[in-house]
């Protein structure tokens, strides 16, 4: 019968989207706020302080004078910050006691939290805003997008411009070195070419891979608005029978 009662516990809390024992999460409103309150595909600012239950602190924003930003329902942070700061509204301070299997788990963190640790976390919601999120753009998005001047950028490596051609119109600045880091004149390059972070961009690689990776990194580093990708690439470029013209030097 009690194994009955957690499976329908279980149900219900995947039917109402929540993990099962997302109750365990203690939620203590320390401050109020006002405005509007923050809920999924928001990004939020905060400034946080994290301890373990005996009350070693194992990180704080404020020291570093920087506050941490993230977008509520992607993923971005552990199980009890996406449920815990749901709802917060502006200027609020909110204690969160997170059991285990909403922080770290039985594996803990490094040698900072260790396994099955509850962590106690204040934060403090500075700011709400809508989330940026990368565009998936096809090939007839990149057509359309060409005539109406988008900043269209090639990021891929000499070597495959030779091999495939560039799409015409396509800027080539190389973004990944071979060994998998950023090119190191990248940035610079990038900037000359835009003139605000709200200038939008439509980026392209082989198969959309390293777009993903680099257009989410843009848009949350350096905080660009208005940035997408070529979904499928050249190569899906190509197999929609797109043409491409020679890369010169």
């Amino acid at each position: 019968m009690l194994r009955w009662i957690n499976k329908a516990i279980a149900i219900v809390s995947l039917l109402a989207g929540l993990p099962a024992f997302a109750s365990e999460l203690k939620v203590e409103t320390l401050v109020e706020g006002a405005g509007i309150q923050a809920e999924k595909n928001k990004k939020v600012t905060v400034h946080y302080e994290g301890r373990l239950e005996d009350s070693t602190i194992f990180d704080a924003s404020k020291p570093r004078g920087q506050p941490f930003s993230f977008t509520i329902g992607v993923g971005q942070v552990i199980e009890g910050w996406e449920l815990g700061v749901a709802g917060m509204k502006v200027g609020e301070q909110r204690r969160l006691t997170i059991p285990p299997n909403l922080a770290y788990g039985k594996n803990g963190a490094g040698d900072v939290i260790p396994p099955n640790a509850t962590l106690v976390f204040d934060i403090e919601l500075l700011s709400i805003a809508d989330a940026v999120f990368l565009g998936q753009s096809t090939p007839e998005d990149l057509v359309e997008a060409r005539s109406n001047g988008v900043a269209i950028i090639d990021i891929r490596r000499e070597g495959e411009w030779l091999e495939t051609g560039i799409i015409d119109g396509a800027n080539t600045i190389t973004a990944f070195q071979k060994d998998g880091n950023v090119h190191p004149d990248f940035l610079q390059k990038l900037n000359s070419l835009v003139s605000t972070k709200q200038t939008p961009v439509l980026l392209y690689c082989r198969t959309g891979n390293r777009t993903t990776r680099l257009g989410n990194a843009i848009i949350e580093k350096l905080g660009f608005t208005n940035v997408s990708h070529l979904r499928d690439g050249i190569i899906g470029w190509k197999k929609e029978g797109q043409l491409t013209i020679d890369y010169k030097r």
